[in-house]
């Protein structure tokens, strides 16, 4: 574990701050050897290919830390979600009649004739209708990493749209920015960018080596279940928010698909994963609403997390005992 890479010591130092990511027991087992093959390959390979690999590595630490490597359950379910959630997201952005159209053409007109700082809005507005179209198609023919470039740029656009929302918020010159509407409108732009930011994460969390095949069958499947489960919401329209028991009862059934996990019952966990962020979507900014504030969410939701974490350790160590027996 004192191995100090070639370089000198900025990159023995960044080596020991990667290897730090590590469980502390794959630390101790393998330390060593991760130290020892990170000094082979950056031997002579400069300053970008150092970082180059110094990030992979990270990036291996974190999904040993999180368990979303492509042996572990938590990788595996994702690997199985994301051609579903390359689906869902076609399906998201191909409903006819949305009220997001009328944005999307009156943007496409305007093109470069508008001032500088609505621009961004509308190239990310353009993005996200086009660059989920070409990433369920990338999913199809197995072009993954086409797929898992366009997924980070699915993000960015999300993130640009967010970021303008809350710089640009519509304010009264001069009065407080911390307002009920204000809020109001960003967490009704946040949700609904929620299917972005979660599918396009989810997609570039997946394992890599576990997605080679093509997915026409689970994207052709999330595709069609996006357009109707967003067809049944009524789109981007606050009119069509759903009340009462509804919204709830949208954020609970993909969660308890999910808990089909731990009983290694991955495809119906995976639907359950994919179907989520659409739920979410419009489900907490309806169920905000009605409660009169999203901070009186955070117990319900801490205590929804708590239980069903809890339901699928039970679950997983009832499949675990019956294995041993078995």
């Amino acid at each position: 574990m004192s191995a100090i890479a070639p370089g000198g010591h900025r990159t023995g130092v960044a080596l020991r701050a990667v290897l730090a990511l590590y469980p502390a027991r794959y630390r101790r087992d393998r330390g060593a050897e991760l130290a020892e093959v990170f000094a082979d390959t950056t031997a002579g390979a400069g300053r970008l290919g150092t970082a180059r690999e110094a990030l992979d590595l990270a990036a291996y630490g974190l999904r040993l830390r999180t368990g979303l490597t492509s042996t572990a359950l938590g990788g595996r379910l994702l690997a199985a979600a994301a051609p579903l959630l390359a689906g869902t997201l076609l399906g998201l952005v191909a409903l006819p009649g949305d009220v997001r159209f009328w944005r999307v053409r009156a943007a496409a007109r305007a093109g470069f004739d508008v001032p500088w700082t609505v621009l961004p809005d509308h190239l990310a507005l353009l993005g996200l209708t086009v660059v989920p179209a070409l990433l369920a198609v990338a999913a199809l023919f197995g072009a993954w990493r086409a797929a898992r470039t366009l997924a980070g740029v699915v993000v960015l656009l999300a993130l640009v749209r967010l970021g303008v929302r809350v710089a640009t918020a519509n304010v009264r010159p001069g009065g407080p920015w911390f307002t009920e509407s204000n809020i109001w409108l960003l967490l009704l732009d946040a949700t609904a960018l929620l299917p972005y930011l979660a599918a396009g994460a989810l997609i570039l969390a997946a394992p890599a080596d576990l997605l080679e095949r093509p997915g026409r069958l689970p994207v052709v499947i999330g595709a069609a279940t996006g357009l109707l489960v967003t067809k049944a919401q009524g789109g981007y329209d606050t009119w069509h928010l759903m009340d009462g028991w509804t919204p709830l009862l949208l954020l609970l059934a993909p969660l308890l698909l999910m808990l089909c996990a731990a009983r290694d019952r991955l495809l119906p966990a995976a639907f359950g994963l994919a179907v989520l962020p659409l739920t979410a979507w419009f489900s907490l900014f309806s169920l905000w609403e009605q409660v009169g504030g999203i901070w009186r969410l955070v117990p319900l939701s801490a205590a929804g997390a708590a239980g069903l974490l809890l339901t699928g350790q039970a679950l997983s160590v009832h499949r675990s005992g019956r294995a041993k027996v078995s």
